[in-house]
């Protein structure tokens, strides 16, 4: 993807716009009451500058600032995103998904190129879904941890697993085919002791359609015991899955529950979704 930008960008922005955006909403998420659809919620801020002082507060959500400016000569939209305890995100998935459906609405550009973490990641429209645009994650297999079978005790085990990432990174835990991923109860309080990276669980679901598979994603660790619908584990799924699959749709099922998509090349992992968006604050 090229990255462009409508180019009158500096001057076009008030001084601070809000929004409350809801990610990766499940399809036909087009009435009024947006968590009939599920999805993960952020409280996004737009700025025309950098934002100073303390952080807004987000209502026990996930809190978003947005901003102009230029990353290597081009111009970008900065985000940082924060956990409801005001915690930074390493790499907040709703959060850009959130930060590009607004922009490019408000901009009416095809394009957007936006920047977390010193990190670019393209976004752009394709009708209903916003897509990101992220470098391919690395994936390794290993045998599984004896110590999964503390945290899923009784329960139907995994049978595959693989890393992501560093130490704070992923652990991937498959299940076999079929295998509906609501019905796991895992042990947080071991998972904490065990490991400090957040753990996927995933299976494929080829009765449904053929790229169809579910997630769920705990991070006891970092506060957030079981996540709604994860962006940044979903480009991880992408890598892992690729060699059975170069697109998916996924489920996430978590008690709101969430639907992702994604496409793999050997570059690039892409991430797409519906927002819902609800404006607070208008200029």
């Amino acid at each position: 993807m090229k990255s462009a930008i409508h180019p009158s960008l500096s001057n076009q922005q008030p001084t601070c716009y809000s929004q409350r955006i809801t990610a990766f909403v499940t399809a036909g998420a087009d009435s009024p009451e947006p968590l009939d659809h599920g999805g993960n919620p952020c409280l996004l801020f737009s700025h025309e500058a950098p934002p100073t002082g303390p952080l807004p507060l987000a209502a026990g959500t996930t809190l978003c600032q947005s901003w102009p400016t230029q990353y290597e000569g081009q111009p970008v939209i900065a985000v940082a995103c924060y956990t409801a305890a005001g915690q930074a995100i390493q790499c907040c998935g709703h959060g850009l998904l959130s930060a590009a459906h607004s922009w490019l609405e408000r901009l009416q550009c095809e394009e957007l190129s936006l920047l977390m973490n010193n990190s670019l990641v393209s976004s752009w429209r394709e009708q209903a879904n916003t897509w990101l645009q992220f470098i391919r994650p690395p994936t390794t297999a290993l045998v599984i941890p004896d110590w999964v079978a503390e945290i899923f005790p009784a329960q139907l085990q995994p049978v595959a697993a693989a890393i992501s990432g560093d130490e704070r990174g992923y652990l991937i835990l498959q299940w076999p085919d079929g295998a509906m991923l609501k019905t796991l109860v895992p042990s947080l309080e071991q998972l904490a002791d065990h490991t400090t990276r957040a753990l996927i669980c995933t299976s494929a679901q080829p009765s449904q359609r053929t790229d169809a598979i579910q997630l769920r994603y705990f991070a006891p660790q970092y506060g957030v015991n079981e996540d709604t619908a994860t962006g940044s584990a979903m480009r991880v799924l992408a890598a892992y899955w690729s060699h059975r699959y170069l697109t998916l749709t996924a489920q996430q099922c978590s008690p709101k529950g969430g639907f992702l998509l994604s496409r793999i090349t050997r570059t690039y992992a892409q991430i797409g979704g519906r927002c819902y968006s609800e404006p607070i604050s208008k200029p």
